[in-house]
């Protein structure tokens, strides 16, 4: 932003001898200039630019932000066009007064000059993403107004486009988790370093763009310090971000010179291509800027600096005051050679004097290149000529003469062209995206906040140039605030729009809540090589997903008897075209298709007419007991799971397989599922993958077996074994599946189909858009298809025969359970079950994890106070490792089963969520936080909830209950101590212990009704509806000794269940559960559509009874309200009195009932105590819109009043 009054002051003498210059070059050769330029002349607006530079200094300061592209480059263009004019229209040695041409020139000259606009060496302009990259910015505190610097950040950062941005005081501490939202910023990976002390206080960071290969070295000699090992072109940089406090003792900062220097040693015998170091020093040296005197730290830090040959790059101020200015954020180079640019940008805030420090090195960096998909616009598409055509189209004639792979491809070339036909669809790049409040007015302004540093560098930093550049700082933090609010206003505009369908409001919520997170995968670490080409990685990821896909060689065989384990047989499967049909009316939108580019959308566009089609090449799959080859190709997609971004080992794959052949899988995967359970083929022990089951019956099962212990003088003890296969899934021997398959009675062209089915499978890598080569997948059952788990789940059924201790199946997840009495004797029992186990996995070529010593965890289930020696366990040879606890299906589980650790982390992660709804609640109606709240918060809490639940224990129940009651304080903005009855009426939320209750009661009606697996059903004990008593009817109670096995899930159960009337019991489940949620959730308070945050909150808590009005705060024993009458000296200060009576807003209240007479003259003629409840709640003998009209007046009033502004609070 450049001086209007500078420009005013300075080109003042310029500005008439220009205009006069004008006109007589205009008057003197009119003809040939006029005719060429009609419209307008490039004098004309010159002179219209230096008119409107002439005025007010607000004015021309809008002008300056309102033009859509930079004037200044205008007036650069307009000169050289005017001289190029000149040059060939007319002859300048016929020009009687010459100098008017060349003084114009000079003026445009001086104007570029002033403008700060023209580099002293002018050449052609740097590619922005050529060369490494770096900026530095001491932001004092990242957290501070809700994160408004990273905004700042981003917005810079959009138009600069660092590799690297190191910050220092970042005022962090272990209150902001590192998956916070609020600290991430797209395609950066952040590292961090906060105050040793974990208090808010210095700290550093650094964000890296996701396409370098760092690596953290970690020398713990300076604290708040980050050093980074980058590769970038084949060469090892080395980059420091550190922090020093300027209040060190001489103590302190000699020890911290010698960290310094240790580090910078450590360093160089490594002998990196380049060291460079960024921070703040908070130390001078008039070597670094001749303005500046020495001090003795930047004596010393400068002595270290040269003698290791590192070369400081910033001489100008980086640390600026109204009054003085020093240079202390500095950047260090061993190589200064390779400089391209360096320098220094303005603050981004206001309150922070830190400029900006930067470096672009002359390094090659491979960049990820945009890449390329197909979109179709399905909305527009035009479904009934797309039906039609696929209906009319003879499939038979055409698909008769093809074989079985010709068939199909034939058949998706098909319906691609035709869909083509009747949807548009275009080609899109894909490439990074700015946040969407960032306009491009911010980033003009930042531009020109650029430029009037410039200016107020070159014009000696005066006190009138930096208080502009302050204001254009200002300015700068106002437009992004202003910005992000009209972004979520017009979010919250949709999220309250009933039309918004469910997909994009789940859509926007996400987005509010997780941010736009797009997976970015790092360059690559294979043999202790950086992989950064997208092609190389692919085919990386592929050659280590494609080698997990193998069985071990253990040497055995098939067995050589067949012991079939059903005299039944399956040999063929029957379908219709209808069959199909729901099929593919259940599929899921959500999930993505496969690498032939035929999506679930299109199939469900196309509906019943290729049905037909589908059910021929179905029906010739089978009769050839052959699976297609093309529906054997999967598109694998790598998906981070946790730990190191760079390896290979932290990802797994989601494989993508052909829509089609998953139909095909559907019919298939009926007709053997129900086979198999008509049969009882299946182990009674495993839960996994079957309908009906699920984690929370298993985990009630073992809670239950070790409760009844406890509670049983005999045990009292449980040794748990829990053991961990490796890559399950990707082991399977098929050879050893086939035979399985016949065991359970497959036969005929079924097995030759699903023998097939496992053959000859191959896969590939997708990344970025581009993809590896196809590699064949020789193991395994077939990832991301709908017969794989089925399949497994044969292939391991046999594992729990003839196993002494309790055996728990989940898929892959094997546990043991043997209630303890005699101590060896159940030692002996689980060791003999561990070598069976063994010898099954050596037979049928399972493994285990890598790690021998985490094969298998055990964990004593105990409640005795003295130790009790348990002969040690053994799995492969190894001593099973004990443990005081284990996870397991999400719940962890330990030795004394007191679920304390699992709710404590459940809380944890709650309450991060409470955290994100008090940043959302002025951007977002309150419909949505209450969303927000019960579908990505509540969740938490909610899994298992019924088996953790303690009812007799109050500080458990009032420990869980505090996360919702903050949820609802922050939905609402009630002040805390608001009645937590009335806190939850207003939002119609039932508490979280009638939520437990309600939920165990619900699963207890599945187990008692024989809707859940015989395990659980058999625990409940039989009705004896032959007794003549009164309680005949009842469920027979479970004996008990302790209050821990007393309060447990079926005696409790059983319990509360006996207190329901027997009419109700015998109720529907979902009728059932409609009674009993009716009888705990109350109504919620209607806010007929309001989104007025401010004013809403201040209406809550009215509604509440917790304001700060005099009687709320009298009524909770506020110590600033030693009595609740009005300040007016009228009556006690209640909801009426200020709405109605109280004088001192008397003149507000003359506008309220005005408003309320235009909505309806009645309104005014109610009681006061009517209307009071009318102005609070509405009525429901009005409609929506009518109940809006009167709380938009209430909250108008409540606004206009400022009664509960801050001031106002007494």
């Amino acid at each position: 932003m450049i001086s209007i009054t500078l420009w005013r002051a300075e080109i003042g003498q310029f500005y008439h001898r220009a205009y006069t210059s004008s006109t007589k070059i205009v008057s003197d050769f009119s003809f040939p200039f006029r005719f060429s330029c009609q419209k307008y002349t490039f004098i004309s607006v010159l002179v219209l630019i230096l008119q409107l530079l002439s005025c007010d200094i607000d004015l021309g300061f809008r002008i300056f932000l309102s033009v859509q592209k930079n004037f200044l480059y205008f007036i650069f263009i307009s000169s050289i066009n005017l001289s190029y004019f000149i040059r060939s229209h007319i002859d300048i040695h016929m020009l009687n007064e010459r100098y008017y041409v060349y003084q114009v020139y000079i003026f445009l000259s001086i104007v570029l000059l002033r403008c700060g606009d023209i580099e002293s060496n002018p050449g052609p302009r740097l590619n922005p993403n050529q060369g490494l990259s770096v900026c530095f910015w001491n932001l004092n505190s990242l957290s501070v107004n809700n994160f408004a610097k990273k905004d700042l950040l981003v917005a810079f950062n959009s138009i600069h486009n660092f590799d690297i941005i190191c910050l220092a005081e970042t005022y962090l501490d272990s209150s902001y988790p590192p998956e916070d939202i609020d600290l991430q910023i797209d395609n950066y990976t952040m590292l961090r370093a906060d105050h040793p002390m974990d208090i808010k206080r210095g700290g550093v960071c650094v964000y890296h763009k996701n396409y370098l290969a760092v690596n953290v070295l970690n020398f713990n000699l300076l604290s708040e310090c980050i050093i980074m090992e980058i590769e970038v072109d084949n060469k090892k940089i080395i980059l420091f971000n550190l922090y020093r406090s300027p209040s060190q003792s001489p103590e302190v900062f000699a020890e911290f010179i010698e960290n310094f220097e240790n580090c910078l040693k450590n360093i160089y015998n490594s002998q990196p291509f380049m060291i460079t170091v960024v921070g703040d020093f908070n130390a001078k040296s008039s070597n670094w800027c001749s303005s500046d005197i020495s001090s003795n730290e930047g004596i010393h830090i400068d002595s270290v600096a040269s003698y290791y040959g590192l070369h400081q790059l910033i001489s100008d101020s980086t640390h600026i005051l109204p009054n003085s200015s020093s240079c202390i954020d500095l950047i260090f180079t061993s190589q200064p050679n390779l400089v391209i640019q360096s320098g220094v940008f303005p603050s981004l805030h206001s309150n922070c004097h830190h400029n900006i420090t930067y470096a672009k090195f002359d390094l090659f960096i491979e960049y990820p290149p945009p890449y390329s998909r197909l979109v179709w616009n399905y909305s527009k598409a035009e479904v009934p000529l797309i039906q039609e055509s696929a209906s009319n189209f003879d499939w038979v004639t055409k698909l008769s003469s093809l074989n079985i792979e010709e068939q199909i491809k034939f058949f998706n070339e098909t319906l691609l062209n035709i869909f083509s036909n009747f949807c548009p669809h275009k080609t899109i790049t894909c490439n990074d995206k700015d946040p969407p409040w960032l306009t491009d007015d911010i980033k003009r302004i930042i531009y020109f906040k650029d430029q009037a540093y410039r200016h107020y560098q070159r014009s000696n930093k005066t006190a009138q140039d930096y208080v502009i550049l302050d204001n254009v700082s200002r300015h700068l933090n106002e437009q992004i605030e202003l910005s992000k609010q009209e972004y979520y206003h017009k979010l919250s505009i949709q999220l309250n729009n009933p039309f918004t369908s469910r997909k994009k409001y789940w859509t926007l919520l996400k987005t509010l809540i997780n941010g736009k997170k797009v997976p970015v995968i790092p360059p690559l670490l294979v043999n202790n090589i950086y992989i950064s080409n997208i092609n190389e990685k692919a085919n990386e990821f592929n050659n280590f997903f494609s080698s997990q896909c193998s069985t071990i060689d253990t040497g055995s065989d098939i067995p050589d008897e067949f012991q079939p384990i059903t005299n039944y047989e399956l040999f063929d499967i029957d379908f219709t075209d209808q069959d199909i049909m729901d099929i593919i009316s259940n599929l899921n939108l959500n999930k993505a298709h496969g690498y032939d580019n035929i999506s679930i959308r299109i199939l469900k566009i196309f509906g019943k007419s290729i049905c037909k089609p589908l059910e021929l090449i179905f029906r010739n799959c089978l009769a050839a007991g052959k699976f297609p080859l093309i529906w054997k190709k999967a598109n694998v997609i790598p998906i981070h799971k946790k730990n190191e971004k760079n390896l290979l080992k932290n990802y797994r794959p989601i494989s993508l397989l052909p829509v089609c052949s998953k139909i095909f899988e559907r019919l298939i995967f009926n007709s053997m599922y129900n086979y198999i359970c008509n049969n009882n083929l299946f182990s009674p022990n495993q839960s996994g993958f079957r309908a009906g089951d699920s984690c929370t019956n298993q985990l009630l099962s073992i809670t239950h077996l070790i409760n009844s212990s406890f509670d049983d003088y005999s045990s009292i003890e449980v040794r748990g074994v829990f053991l961990d296969m490796s890559k399950a899934f990707d082991k399977v021997w098929h050879d050893g599946l086939v035979y399985k398959l016949k065991t359970f009675g497959i036969t005929g062209k079924l097995l030759s189909l699903l023998s097939d089915f496992l053959s000859n499978r191959c896969q590939r890598v997708a990344l970025n858009g581009q993809y590896s080569e196809w590699k064949d997948v020789k193991a395994g059952v077939p990832q991301g298809s709908i017969l794989g788990p089925l399949l497994f789940l044969i292939y391991i059924n046999d594992l729990s025969v003839n196993l002494k201790s309790t055996v728990k199946l989940f898929a892959d997840d094997v546990s043991l359970f043997s209630i303890v009495q005699d101590p060896n004797v159940s030692a002996a029992e689980l060791n003999s079950d561990l070598r069976k186990i063994n010898n099954w996995a050596y037979q049928w070529r399972m493994s285990f994890n890598p790690d021998p010593f985490k094969q298998a965890t055990e964990v004593l289930f105990s409640k005795k106070r003295t130790i009790v020696n348990h002969p040690d366990l053994f799995f492969n040879g190894i001593k099973v490792n004990r443990d005081t606890s284990q996870k397991h299906l999400g719940m962890i589980l330990d030795e004394k089963l007191t679920f304390n650790n699992h709710v404590s982390k459940k809380l944890s992660k709650a309450s991060k969520g409470v955290g994100i709804i008090r940043k959302l609640f002025y951007l977002i109606p309150r419909n949505s936080l209450v969303t927000i709240y019960k579908s990505f918060i509540r969740p938490h809490l909610d899994y298992a909830d019924f088996i953790y639940d303690k009812p007799n224990n109050d500080s458990f129940v009032q420990n869980i209950e505090a996360i919702q009651y903050n949820a609802a304080l922050a939905i609402t903005g009630a002040i805390k101590g608001t009645s937590k009855d009335r806190l939850y009426q207003e939002l119609g939320l039932e508490s979280l212990s009638a939520r437990r209750w309600s939920r165990r009661l619900l699963t207890f009606h599945k187990y008692f009704t024989s809707k859940s697996p015989l395990y659980l059903y058999s625990i409940i004990p039989k009705v004896n509806f032959e007794s003549r008593t009164r309680q005949r009817e009842n469920i027979p109670l479970l004996k008990t000794r302790t209050d821990a096995f007393k309060y447990s899930y079926f005696p409790n159960s059983i319990q509360e269940w006996n207190k329901i009337s027997v009419s109700t019991r015998n109720l529907p489940f979902t009728i059932f559960r409609n009674f009993l949620l009716k009888s705990i959730r109350p109504k919620p308070r209607l806010i007929f559509g309001l989104h007025n945050p401010k004013g809403l909150k201040h209406l809550t808590r009215l509604r509440l009874g917790l304001s700060h009005l005099r009687e709320h705060k009298f009524k909770h024993n506020f110590q600033d309200s030693i009595n609740p009458i009005c300040s007016c000296g009228g009556d006690i200060e209640t909801t009426e009195h200020f709405f109605l009576h109280c004088q001192n807003f008397s003149l507000f209240r003359v506008t309220l009932l005005n408003s309320l007479a235009n909505i309806d003259s009645d309104l005014i003629n109610m009681d006061s105590k009517e209307l009071t409840n009318l102005l609070l709640y509405g009525s429901s003998k009005f409609d929506l819109a009518f109940n809006n009209k009167v709380l938009s007046c209430s909250i108008q009033f409540i606004l206009s009043s400022d009664r509960f502004s801050a001031n106002l609070y007494q």
